[in-house]
């Protein structure tokens, strides 16, 4: 009798299990969930700086997360800027060498999933991992400008990228076309076209007093720094308007919205790099990287600080 029991309670309580399996499924209700959560730290490197200049490197990523699906709205871009990582870090070791260190932000990711130099919508396609990335890049540039404020108060923000185009120069992007460029000088020191430009702040507040055509392709230009350290550059004193057919890039989203054509006193310049001579090996790279800190002190010297301020 008790085995029949037995038998009778073994059976009824296996019969009450799958009855409260069966309604978790109808529910929609997983048993366990083993999902490992899409880390966003993993695709933005960041690192605090100790002088007023910002790098951000946008397109050098090649990480392609399966989670999130190719890039497709918007006719998105998605070839990538190879070895601007590799540049960056070249450029952030050569300071190093002098006790700088600029802030330095790094997309990881590749451009087909996410485009770190888009507004959010075309950068994602709508993906929500995308998206945090995105906000991660983002909110480190941010955070990096504010810092430059509180301690500085001004400052420029580099965004570093690498281009295609035949003419293997350096193209310095100010938010202005190449037919702007073309300008007479009196337009480009006009209102109406300082209000476009990337660095119109140092423009009305440099202490040389000078011009925006001179800070654009005057001796002390960034172009023209660049190109006595070895690297030809446009717009500079030697190169000072790219041509109709040159493809030139003049500035992106990240320019326009981090620097003084948005607002406030840190101004921003993009930074286009040829790959011959420049990206292509590591010899090259830290050869420019040398170039590049030699520019960069002295332009920051030349029209921000007569001694480069140093707050860790």
């Amino acid at each position: 009798m008790n085995t029949i029991i037995t038998q009778f309670l073994k059976s009824f309580y296996f019969l009450l299990a799958v009855i409260g399996l069966a309604s978790c499924e109808d529910k929609g209700q997983p048993i366990l969930d083993n999902t490992v959560p899409f880390k966003v730290q993993e695709y933005v490197d960041f690192t605090s700086g100790n002088i007023p200049l910002i790098l951000s490197v946008p397109h050098g990523g090649k990480l392609k997360p399966k989670e999130i699906a190719d890039r497709t709205c918007n006719n998105a871009v998605i070839v990538m800027d190879q070895f601007t990582i590799e540049l960056a870090q070249a450029i952030m070791g050569e300071f190093a060498k002098t006790g700088l260190k600029p802030y330095l932000i790094i997309n990881k990711m590749h451009r087909s999933k996410m485009d770190a130099n888009r507004n959010k919508s075309d950068a994602a396609c709508g993906d929500k991992n995308a998206q945090a990335v995105w906000d991660l890049f983002h909110s480190q540039i941010q955070s990096s400008m504010v810092s430059i404020n509180t301690k500085f108060q001004k400052g420029l923000f580099i965004d570093l990228h690498g281009h295609g185009n035949p003419k293997q120069r350096v193209e310095l992007g100010y938010l202005l076309h190449d037919d702007e460029l073309a300008l007479p000088d009196t337009t480009l020191n006009s209102s109406a076209l300082l209000e476009v430009s990337s660095i119109q702040n140092l423009a009305n507040n440099n202490i040389a007093g000078i011009f925006h055509t001179d800070l654009l392709k005057g001796e002390n230009a960034f172009g023209s720094l660049l190109d006595q350290a070895g690297f030809a550059s446009v717009p500079s004193s030697k190169d000072p308007v790219p041509l109709a057919s040159d493809n030139y890039f003049s500035g992106g989203y990240n320019t326009a919205n981090y620097s003084s054509y948005k607002e406030g006193t840190i101004d921003g310049i993009q930074v286009e790099c040829n790959r011959a001579g420049l990206r292509e090996t590591a010899a090259n790279r830290q050869a420019f990287a040398k170039a590049f800190v030699r520019t960069a002190t002295a332009y920051l010297k030349a029209h921000y600080f007569t001694e480069i301020p140093l707050k860790n």
